[in-house]
């Protein structure tokens, strides 16, 4: 109920490329063809086919926003019954029977009790950016796999501790983890988390002695393999100054930063005001030292000091070392020296379970020291709060253009929300320069350009609306986008925004200045030679559009040097040029792979082509693949 009133909001942000403007996804029936063309698409780009899939289902059946919201909402609270279920097993676990009489009230009680957990964990308002945001489904899916894999884990130990077969259940825990990969990456941590419950609540226990030595040596050499993992593979691939060539910063301040952004996190659940969830992180500062800023260094301590809790009451409070240690493994992956941005509100949506379990801890400890129904009481009436908040929340995620101001608002130095803001704007206006709104959509856009980002998609934007309406100015955009193209770092918004120009100029659209955007990409080239997709573009911006027959052969001479796969590419690429009639450049580029590749010196295709570029334009056919 609390999350109900955003089912009627709109998409917003990675919705659009992901699957709302990615026709690979929009499948219209049920034929073969689509559904593989999806596995397909989601194989080469993102290797995430389950919950790509699921938004092709949202498709077939109908593809209404409010469809694709109310999925990600049932996943949400299929997520919340297996959490409820986990709480009952870890509470029955860790709690004594205290002064309950008999079996079946102190079930009861700890059915309760878990509830609890379940609910707050559940209508935390910081889940609205996650449940609301289609495009983390694939969180929503990552972790629904998790706590059923944890579930069968939990089943398999508890059959080994009553001496019974456990190895059918811990099968199952691997099938789901295999499964779950192909929503997101994140069920990889399971194992972890069941190192957790092992050190905290089943401490290895068995009924045979020989399966509690196998499991401490199972899970000795998997923490030695991680660390060998982590040394050898993490970072010799993921921490390297090209993998955060896209990026602003080192792979060493973003872990200095993730000391920060924990703590941060840790604030944003414990004391939920709206203000401080702002969706939008993108003005968010890296850390570059241990006191720059000087928070760096304290939320360091800060987090030191949590780690040394849980170790600390690991036997005396397991519960509550449990959900520290939960909070630290959740956030395992995306507070590792990979190139990720630093702070998203949706890595919380598991971290939030383990913060619940330690709170609820700390409150059924202090119910039992006061003999009191208090804490309890309290606790309700904060579960109470969480779900209004929530619904408030809830409320501004329903209302598209409400969410986009009251986002621009709490983070005006968010270049994402002014752009978002923009978006809206535009839309209400349809496009009609003379509408109110699309002036202020533009003054969005403009002001984007000014605040500290990377990314060029405002000025993309403006380009394009320029194109359509002379009134607008092109120099100021086209100078903001080319000083980012030479100073910043390129990131995959830039070479999104330079195909999408391209695009619309050679589909036909003369409102982009062909030349201007020659020198953009000169710039970028310049700055990333080795990038092969980004030749092609300007050969084809140099050869079909400015007719620069010379720099396009130049270019496509680079594309050929830069491909791994020269007797599929040349061929194509020969043959496409053949058709477009520059057979100039296709003679250049088939000598080009014959000379890279002599044994292409032989190949029947590329003589055909070769013989069709020498004749007449009226000679026209081109021979099958």
């Amino acid at each position: 109920m609390a999350f109900w009133p955003a089912l009627y909001g709109g998409l917003i942000f990675d919705d659009y490329p992901i699957f709302a403007e990615n026709p690979a996804i929009h499948v219209t029936g049920w034929h073969w063809a689509e559904w593989h063309r999806v596995w397909t698409w989601s194989r080469i780009n993102i290797e995430r086919p389950l919950a790509m899939f699921s938004y092709a289902l949202n498709y077939a059946l109908g593809g209404s926003t409010f469809g694709f919201k109310l999925f990600n909402l049932v996943i949400h609270l299929c997520n919340t019954v297996l959490a409820w279920l986990l709480a009952r097993r870890l509470l029955g676990a860790v709690w004594p029977a205290g002064n309950s009489a008999g079996g079946d009230a102190r079930r009861r009680q700890l059915g309760w009790w878990a509830l609890g957990i379940a609910a707050a964990w559940a209508a935390h308002p910081l889940h609205v950016s996650t449940v609301m945001y289609v495009v983390q489904r694939m969180e929503l899916l990552g972790f629904t796999f998790t706590l059923l894999a944890l579930l069968a884990y939990w089943r398999a130990r508890r059959l080994q501790q009553a001496g019974r077969r456990g190895w059918p259940w811990l099968l199952l825990c691997g099938g789901l983890v295999v499964v779950g990969y192909g929503a997101k990456e994140t069920v990889v941590l399971v194992p972890g988390y069941a190192l957790l419950l092992e050190l905290t609540v089943l401490r290895f226990d068995a009924a045979s002695a020989v399966t509690m030595r196998r499991w401490r040596w199972f899970y000795a050499a998997g923490c030695v393999a991680a660390v060998g993992v982590f040394l050898f593979y993490l970072l010799p691939h993921y921490a390297t100054a090209g993998a955060y060539a896209g990026r602003d910063f080192t792979a060493w301040q973003r872990e200095l930063t993730q000391l920060r952004v924990l703590p941060y996190y840790l604030g944003l659940i414990v004391w939920p005001a709206p203000s401080h969830m702002v969706f939008y992180y993108d003005d968010y500062l890296a850390s570059t030292g241990w006191l720059h800023p000087a928070t760096t260094l304290y939320g360091g301590l800060f987090l030191l000091a949590l780690l040394g809790l849980a170790v600390a009451m690991r036997k005396r409070r397991p519960l509550l070392a449990l959900g520290i240690g939960w909070f630290f493994m959740a956030h395992a992956l995306t507070s590792a020296p990979i190139g990720l941005e630093l702070v998203f509100e949706h890595r919380n949506y598991p971290a939030l379970f383990g913060v619940v379990l330690a709170l609820a801890d700390i409150v059924y400890w202090l119910a039992q020291r006061s003999c009191s129904r208090v804490p309890v009481l309290l606790a309700c009436v904060l579960i109470l709060n969480l779900g209004l908040l929530t619904a408030l929340r809830a409320a501004t995620w329903g209302d598209k253009l409400l969410l986009a101001t009251t986002l621009a608002d709490l983070n005006p130095h968010s270049a994402r929300a002014a752009q978002d803001l923009a978006r809206s704007y535009m839309a209400m206006s349809g496009g009609n320069p003379d509408s109110p709104l699309y002036s202020l959509s533009i003054q969005q856009l403009e002001r984007a350009t000014t605040l500290r980002t990377d990314s060029p998609l405002a000025e993309e934007a403006l380009l394009l609306q320029a194109s359509k309406n002379p009134r607008l100015p092109t120099q100021p955009a086209w100078d903001s986008f080319k000083h980012k193209l030479r100073n910043r770092p390129l990131i995959p918004d830039t070479y999104l925004a330079l195909n999408k120009l391209l695009t619309e100029r050679a589909g036909g659209n003369t409102g982009i200045d062909a030349k201007q955007l020659a020198d953009a990409y000169a710039i970028a080239v310049d700055r990333t030679p080795l990038r092969e997709s980004l030749h092609a573009e300007y050969a084809e911006l140099a050869g079909a559009v400015l007719h620069d027959t010379p720099l396009a052969i130049a270019q496509w001479q680079q594309t050929l040097a830069l491909d791994g796969d020269l007797s599929h590419y040349a061929p194509r690429l020969a043959g496409y040029l053949v058709e477009q009639g520059r057979r100039q450049e296709a003679l250049a580029v088939i000598a080009k792979a014959q000379l890279l590749q002599p044994g292409l010196r032989d190949s029947a295709k590329l003589h055909a082509l070769q013989t069709l570029a020498e004749q007449p334009a009226a000679h026209s056919p081109i021979p099958g693949p």
